[in-house]
């Protein structure tokens, strides 16, 4: 009888976990269970992505409740302990306020019978991650990655720090006020935007433009240098984008009907108007953003490194102004409309005329796919859609022939079983897995032909299907051999069995929405 293999982590050591194992750890039903494998991993890969986990693990440590200055103990701490709230003095009209504050931990509790409720909760949702809402109170948690994804959708600290005065029963803690300062410090300053197929680093702040071009290790990846490396534009304005399938929308297209009925001429004295307008504000400074180019092989360098100088790159696609990618003639059907909850969390993906990389949480039956058709209306670009099985990718793609009016053959699934088919036009949506993008085994020659079609070009807006299953190397997998303006991911939990969602926050984009239907 032949003697027994030793199990590897008995060689070198059980105390770490390796990294197959990790690849591996999502043991859900719903993991797709090919997603890479240990012997198709180098050992540079290996290298780069351990050097990865330290430095997203160092990123997320770095911003803690628990580093700020806690208020000084009082008489009673004894008695209480971590439960003393003593410190805290109750306002006149405290029981007007729906909110209840734990500066210890970072979390906000909500009366759900107060008047003001459903107002609280809209903004909570913005700004905190939901951890129970039953029947009367509601519990919030603080965190940096809800931080980030208020600021992503265009709150200012300053908003932050004013609404939670204005619905707390008690002054905000200090130690509240100082973790939302030092939080949103640097979130948001930093923007990674895609124009013409060219990426530029944009600031609103030359401050933070000039730190990042004096780094030793960004400055050299500019792709101009001299007093032409730094572009300065008038700020993107809140272009007037209406989503489809809202109401807004249908009321956009009856006036759209009317103006053209009006003539050319009528159209032409309505822009004098507004340009007249516009020129009678002189006293109003002109708000700017500064950037400057990078090639695209330096793309992932420079998000690591803004992590280790703790600004957090937001992702943003100016979809409206890209001239090189072919528009895709795809519009939901007239009888389809979003519910107000997906809108929404639509509004905020779009919340400045730009699509934003980032991740929607819905409850199950909620109309995820809706909303990333939707999405994909919105964009109006090559758009790819990842799932997680191939029986996905057939629901799919019938969800999209339902709901829009796309054209079958502008539509076209990647699996096992259909490797060869493309869409016929310019542009349009391919719909696959995880697998099969992933995989580095030898491929077919129709599947080999299909990576590059899918490599070689660019696409509008990529969907991932049940986000939550997507380890971070595999994701840097898809990111590294698709080359896409804006992500958005799909899901409805934030749960996963390896805790290591907050990757997803990083290497995405923040939460946009986690959103309730009641």
């Amino acid at each position: 009888m032949p003697p027994k293999r030793k199990a590897i982590g008995a060689v070198t050591g059980g105390g770490k976990v390796g990294k197959g194992s990790r690849v591996s750890t999502p043991a859900g039903a719903a993991t797709p269970r090919s997603i890479g494998s240990d012997n198709e991993s180098s050992a540079a890969e290996a290298l780069s992505e351990g050097e990865e986990d330290v430095n997203i693990e160092k990123n997320v440590g770095h911003f803690s409740v628990e580093g700020y200055e806690r208020p000084s103990k009082s008489a009673t701490s004894h008695i209480f302990g971590k439960r003393d709230y003593s410190y805290l003095s109750l306002k006149p009209d405290f029981q007007n306020r729906p909110l209840w504050i734990d500066a210890s931990k970072a979390r906000i509790f909500l009366e759900s019978f107060s008047p003001l409720a459903q107002q609280c909760q809209d903004f909570l949702i913005t700004i905190a991650e939901p951890i129970s809402r039953p029947s009367f109170v509601h519990e919030y948690a603080l965190s940096p990655h809800s931080l980030y994804a208020a600021v992503s959708v265009g709150l200012s600290p300053a908003d932050i720090i004013n609404t939670l005065e204005r619905f707390l029963k008690t002054p905000l803690p200090k130690q509240i006020r100082e973790f939302i300062e030092g939080c949103t410090a640097s979130f948001g300053k930093v923007k990674l935007v895609l124009k013409n197929t060219k990426y530029f680093v944009e600031s609103a702040d030359p401050v933070v433009l000039q730190k990042l071009l004096q780094d030793p290790i960004i400055g050299p990846l500019r792709t101009h240098t001299g007093s032409g490396a730094i572009t300065t534009t008038a700020a993107p304005k809140q272009a007037p984008l209406v989503i489809p399938g809202t109401t807004n929308a249908a009321g956009v297209r009856q006036a759209g009907q009317a103006n053209n009925a009006q003539g050319a001429d009528a159209e032409k004295a309505k822009e004098d108007e507004v340009y007249a307008a516009l020129n009678d504000d002189d006293d109003e400074e002109a708000e700017v953003t500064h950037s400057f180019e990078i090639p695209d092989s330096a793309v992932e360098d420079v998000q690591k490194r803004c992590l280790d100088l703790q600004y957090p790159v937001l992702e943003e696609y100016d979809f409206r102004k890209d001239e090189f990618n072919a528009n895709l003639e795809i519009d939901l059907r007239p009888g389809a409309q979003i519910r107000p909850y997906q809108e929404k969390s639509l509004s905020k993906m779009f919340g400045n005329g730009r699509a934003k990389s980032g991740i929607i949480v819905l409850p199950c039956g909620a109309g995820k796919t809706l909303v990333g058709i939707t999405a994909a209306c919105t964009v109006k670009k090559g758009v790819i859609v990842l799932c997680t099985s191939s029986m996905s990718v057939v629901q799919w793609r019938n969800e999209f022939l339902k709901w829009s009016n796309i054209k079958p053959e502008d539509i076209a699934a990647f699996t096992s079983d259909n490797k060869g088919q493309t869409f016929t036009g310019s542009t349009g949506i391919i719909v696959t897995t995880y697998s099969m993008v992933t995989q580095t085994r030898e491929r077919s020659h129709e599947a080999k032909k299909m990576m590059d079609f899918l490599q070689h070009r660019e696409w509008g807006l990529m969907l991932l299907d049940e986000v939550h299953v997507v380890p971070a190397n595999i994701f840097r997998k898809v990111t590294s051999s698709i080359k896409t303006h804006s992500k958005l991911g799909l899901t409805a939990t934030l749960l996963r069995e390896d805790d290591k969602i907050s990757d997803l926050n990083f290497l995405i984009g923040p939460k946009f929405d986690r959103c309730s239907t009641s």
